[in-house]
């Protein structure tokens, strides 16, 4: 992965470093999304990684900011879980010289593990790949709600021990996010 993750910054770097202010109008993105969570485990704190792509679509209001929507899908490589998102989207392309940083902000629900809030605000670098392309590479922080059921532990008229749900409660998960993509 850390090969494939500098072949790509390598080719973004020799295609063009300053990218041109996107134009108004639609515009899209579609990425690859990576969300990575140290977790307790039994023994020793294991690595949750998540893996997937997103896409969102929306409008172009001025030259540095985007107003849209979208969802993503990312599937865990470990475990039978995923995230599962729809959002809404507020992306800013900043100029500062030649240099074209971003800021991204994504709220929304999540569809998954019983639903929940889905927060994710992410900074990045915008690279230009042409007149109406560029490469978005960008890192932040992704927090996703869940409900779980509450469990009590009881004896049966038999004399075994079981599980019996006693209600529910609500929870969330944070995750550090590396997302790299394109927007058209």
């Amino acid at each position: 992965m850390k090969r494939i993750f500098f072949l790509i910054m390598f080719a973004a770097l020799a295609t063009s470093s300053f990218a041109r202010q996107p134009e108004t109008g639609y515009r899209g993105f579609i990425e690859w999304a990576n969300d990575l969570r140290s977790e307790p485990g039994f023994f020793k704190r294991e690595m949750n990684y998540h893996t997937g792509v997103s896409t969102s679509h929306g409008y172009q209001i001025k030259p540095w900011i985007f107003a849209g929507a979208g969802i993503s899908y990312e599937k865990s490589t470990q475990y039978s879980s995923t995230i599962l998102p729809v959002f809404l989207q507020c992306h800013t392309d900043l100029k500062f010289g030649k240099y074209t940083p971003f800021g991204d902000v994504r709220i929304g629900y999540s569809l998954t593990d019983g639903g929940g809030v889905y927060f994710s605000p992410s900074i990045g670098y915008r690279f230009n790949w042409g007149r109406k392309m560029g490469l978005n590479i960008g890192a932040g922080l992704s927090i996703k709600g869940y409900s779980y059921n509450i469990m009590e532990i009881y004896e049966t008229p038999e004399g075994y021990i079981s599980l019996r749900p006693i209600g529910k409660s609500r929870s969330s998960l944070a995750f550090f996010s590396f997302r790299i993509g394109i927007d058209f």
